[in-house]
Protein backbone atom coordinates (compact mmCIF):
# COMPACT_ATOMS: atom_id res chain seq x y z
CA UNK A 1 0.00 0.00 0.00
CA UNK A 2 2.94 2.38 0.67
CA UNK A 3 4.55 1.89 -2.48
CA UNK A 4 1.31 2.14 -4.28
CA UNK A 5 0.94 5.82 -2.57
CA UNK A 6 4.35 6.52 -3.20
CA UNK A 7 4.01 5.87 -7.35
CA UNK A 8 0.67 7.78 -7.35
CA UNK A 9 2.56 10.81 -5.37
CA UNK A 10 5.34 10.72 -7.97
CA UNK A 11 3.23 10.03 -11.35
CA UNK A 12 0.97 13.44 -9.89
CA UNK A 13 4.03 15.63 -8.90
CA UNK A 14 5.39 14.35 -13.04
CA UNK A 15 2.18 15.40 -14.26
CA UNK A 16 2.56 19.25 -12.17
CA UNK A 17 5.76 19.54 -13.86
CA UNK A 18 4.94 18.72 -17.64
CA UNK A 19 2.09 21.33 -16.73
CA UNK A 20 4.55 24.12 -15.64
CA UNK A 21 6.78 23.15 -18.62
CA UNK A 22 4.11 23.59 -21.50
CA UNK A 23 4.39 27.36 -22.09
CA UNK A 24 1.20 28.82 -22.81
CA UNK A 25 -0.79 29.33 -25.73
CA UNK A 26 -0.53 32.63 -27.46
CA UNK A 27 -3.35 34.16 -29.36
CA UNK A 28 -3.01 36.44 -32.07
CA UNK A 29 -5.81 38.93 -33.37
CA UNK A 30 -5.72 41.55 -36.38
CA UNK A 31 -8.67 43.53 -37.67
CA UNK A 32 -10.80 42.87 -40.59
CA UNK A 33 -11.35 46.05 -43.14
CA UNK A 34 -11.79 45.65 -46.65
CA UNK A 35 -8.88 45.04 -49.32
CA UNK A 36 -7.66 47.25 -51.43
CA UNK A 37 -9.06 46.92 -55.36
CA UNK A 38 -8.47 49.22 -58.84
CA UNK A 39 -9.44 52.03 -58.28
CA UNK A 40 -12.09 52.97 -61.29
CA UNK A 41 -12.14 56.92 -60.63
CA UNK A 42 -10.02 59.26 -61.96
CA UNK A 43 -8.23 60.92 -58.45
CA UNK A 44 -9.72 64.38 -58.04
CA UNK A 45 -7.57 65.02 -54.65
CA UNK A 46 -5.31 63.94 -52.60
CA UNK A 47 -6.11 62.45 -48.85
CA UNK A 48 -3.25 61.75 -46.30
CA UNK A 49 -4.39 60.03 -43.62
CA UNK A 50 -2.08 60.37 -40.25
CA UNK A 51 -1.39 57.48 -37.76
CA UNK A 52 -4.00 57.40 -35.22
CA UNK A 53 -2.96 58.39 -31.77
CA UNK A 54 -4.24 56.18 -28.88
CA UNK A 55 -3.85 56.65 -24.99
CA UNK A 56 -0.51 54.86 -24.02
CA UNK A 57 -2.67 52.45 -21.76
CA UNK A 58 -4.22 50.68 -24.58
CA UNK A 59 -1.80 50.91 -27.50
CA UNK A 60 0.21 48.00 -26.54
CA UNK A 61 0.51 44.61 -27.70
CA UNK A 62 -1.54 42.54 -25.10
CA UNK A 63 -5.63 43.05 -25.30
CA UNK A 64 -6.55 45.50 -22.04
CA UNK A 65 -9.59 44.60 -20.92
CA UNK A 66 -11.63 46.63 -18.32
CA UNK A 67 -13.01 44.23 -15.36
CA UNK A 68 -14.94 47.09 -13.36
CA UNK A 69 -14.97 50.55 -13.28
CA UNK A 70 -11.46 50.81 -11.51
CA UNK A 71 -9.48 47.44 -12.71
CA UNK A 72 -8.21 46.54 -16.03
CA UNK A 73 -6.84 43.28 -16.76
CA UNK A 74 -3.57 43.04 -19.46
CA UNK A 75 -3.31 39.62 -21.12
CA UNK A 76 0.26 38.49 -22.35
CA UNK A 77 -1.50 35.01 -23.91
CA UNK A 78 -4.09 37.72 -25.90
CA UNK A 79 -2.72 39.79 -28.07
CA UNK A 80 -2.62 42.14 -31.19
CA UNK A 81 -0.83 40.72 -34.82
CA UNK A 82 0.37 44.50 -34.97
CA UNK A 83 0.38 47.79 -33.02
CA UNK A 84 -3.50 48.41 -32.17
CA UNK A 85 -2.49 52.28 -33.77
CA UNK A 86 -0.81 50.94 -37.33
CA UNK A 87 -3.86 48.70 -37.21
CA UNK A 88 -6.86 51.15 -36.68
CA UNK A 89 -5.10 53.11 -38.83
CA UNK A 90 -4.89 50.49 -41.67
CA UNK A 91 -8.55 50.27 -41.09
CA UNK A 92 -9.58 53.69 -41.16
CA UNK A 93 -7.69 53.87 -44.31
CA UNK A 94 -9.17 51.19 -46.20
CA UNK A 95 -12.63 52.02 -45.32
CA UNK A 96 -12.12 55.48 -46.45
CA UNK A 97 -10.46 54.06 -49.80
CA UNK A 98 -13.92 52.39 -50.66
CA UNK A 99 -15.89 54.89 -49.61
CA UNK A 100 -14.01 58.10 -51.19
CA UNK A 101 -13.73 56.20 -55.07
CA UNK A 102 -12.53 59.98 -56.27
CA UNK A 103 -9.48 60.30 -53.76
CA UNK A 104 -5.86 59.01 -54.05
CA UNK A 105 -5.11 57.68 -50.70
CA UNK A 106 -1.88 57.63 -48.90
CA UNK A 107 -0.40 57.78 -45.17
CA UNK A 108 1.88 60.25 -43.37
CA UNK A 109 4.31 57.81 -43.11
CA UNK A 110 3.97 55.41 -46.29
CA UNK A 111 6.00 55.34 -49.44
CA UNK A 112 2.90 57.81 -51.19
CA UNK A 113 3.77 60.42 -48.21
CA UNK A 114 5.90 62.91 -50.74
CA UNK A 115 3.39 62.30 -54.37
CA UNK A 116 1.99 65.93 -53.40
CA UNK A 117 5.14 67.30 -52.78
CA UNK A 118 6.17 66.16 -56.46
CA UNK A 119 6.53 68.52 -59.76
CA UNK A 120 3.41 68.81 -61.77
CA UNK A 121 1.32 67.56 -58.86
CA UNK A 122 -1.84 70.08 -59.17
CA UNK A 123 -4.40 67.73 -56.71
CA UNK A 124 -6.13 69.58 -53.82
CA UNK A 125 -4.77 68.07 -50.73
CA UNK A 126 -6.29 67.39 -47.75
CA UNK A 127 -5.23 65.84 -44.29
CA UNK A 128 -7.13 63.49 -41.62
CA UNK A 129 -6.23 63.37 -38.08
CA UNK A 130 -7.58 60.93 -35.96
CA UNK A 131 -7.23 60.87 -31.80
CA UNK A 132 -9.13 58.20 -29.86
CA UNK A 133 -9.68 59.82 -26.24
CA UNK A 134 -10.57 56.58 -25.25
CA UNK A 135 -11.04 52.94 -25.40
CA UNK A 136 -13.04 50.91 -23.41
CA UNK A 137 -13.85 47.08 -24.20
CA UNK A 138 -15.80 45.66 -21.14
CA UNK A 139 -15.81 41.94 -21.12
CA UNK A 140 -18.50 40.34 -22.63
CA UNK A 141 -20.40 43.55 -22.70
CA UNK A 142 -19.65 46.41 -25.35
CA UNK A 143 -16.70 48.26 -26.61
CA UNK A 144 -16.46 52.21 -26.19
CA UNK A 145 -14.85 54.18 -28.79
CA UNK A 146 -14.93 57.50 -28.31
CA UNK A 147 -12.75 59.48 -31.02
CA UNK A 148 -11.94 63.26 -32.33
CA UNK A 149 -10.80 64.01 -35.16
CA UNK A 150 -9.96 67.40 -38.05
CA UNK A 151 -9.51 67.40 -41.79
CA UNK A 152 -7.20 70.09 -42.84
CA UNK A 153 -6.24 71.31 -46.55
CA UNK A 154 -3.14 71.75 -47.44
CA UNK A 155 -1.94 75.00 -45.83
CA UNK A 156 -3.36 73.61 -42.38
CA UNK A 157 -6.01 75.06 -42.15
CA UNK A 158 -8.90 73.32 -40.22
CA UNK A 159 -11.69 73.00 -42.29
CA UNK A 160 -13.67 70.72 -39.98
CA UNK A 161 -13.70 69.35 -36.25
CA UNK A 162 -15.56 66.34 -34.96
CA UNK A 163 -16.13 64.26 -32.01
CA UNK A 164 -17.79 61.15 -31.50
CA UNK A 165 -18.63 57.78 -29.24
CA UNK A 166 -19.12 54.84 -30.64
CA UNK A 167 -20.39 51.65 -29.02
CA UNK A 168 -20.22 48.04 -30.48
CA UNK A 169 -21.65 45.07 -28.71
CA UNK A 170 -19.28 42.44 -27.57
CA UNK A 171 -20.49 38.91 -29.40
CA UNK A 172 -19.65 37.05 -26.55
CA UNK A 173 -17.59 37.02 -23.06
CA UNK A 174 -14.63 35.37 -24.76
CA UNK A 175 -11.39 37.53 -25.96
CA UNK A 176 -12.59 36.51 -29.38
CA UNK A 177 -15.14 38.57 -29.57
CA UNK A 178 -13.04 42.00 -29.30
CA UNK A 179 -11.58 41.92 -32.68
CA UNK A 180 -14.94 41.94 -34.45
CA UNK A 181 -15.96 44.27 -32.32
CA UNK A 182 -13.19 46.47 -32.90
CA UNK A 183 -13.31 46.12 -36.69
CA UNK A 184 -16.82 47.39 -36.71
CA UNK A 185 -16.26 50.00 -34.51
CA UNK A 186 -13.32 51.00 -36.64
CA UNK A 187 -16.08 50.25 -40.02
CA UNK A 188 -18.58 53.10 -38.32
CA UNK A 189 -15.85 55.32 -37.59
CA UNK A 190 -14.76 55.41 -40.93
CA UNK A 191 -18.48 56.05 -41.65
CA UNK A 192 -17.94 59.55 -40.27
CA UNK A 193 -14.79 60.85 -41.65
CA UNK A 194 -15.75 59.59 -44.69
CA UNK A 195 -19.51 62.73 -44.41
CA UNK A 196 -16.32 64.81 -42.84
CA UNK A 197 -14.35 64.93 -45.81
CA UNK A 198 -17.29 65.38 -48.38
CA UNK A 199 -18.65 68.13 -46.19
CA UNK A 200 -15.09 69.51 -46.02
CA UNK A 201 -14.43 69.78 -49.43
CA UNK A 202 -17.81 71.57 -50.43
Amino acid sequence: MMRSTHVLTISLATLLLAACATPPVEHLYRLDYPLASASQAEAQYELVVATIKLPEAVNRQQLVIQKSATESIVSDEQRWLAPLDEQLTNALTAHLRKNLPDAWLSSDTGINAGIAATPGNTLPRYQVKVQVDQLIINSGEQLTLEASWVILDSSRKLLKREHQVFTVRLNGPAYEAVAPAMSEAARQLAERVTVSVQEARK
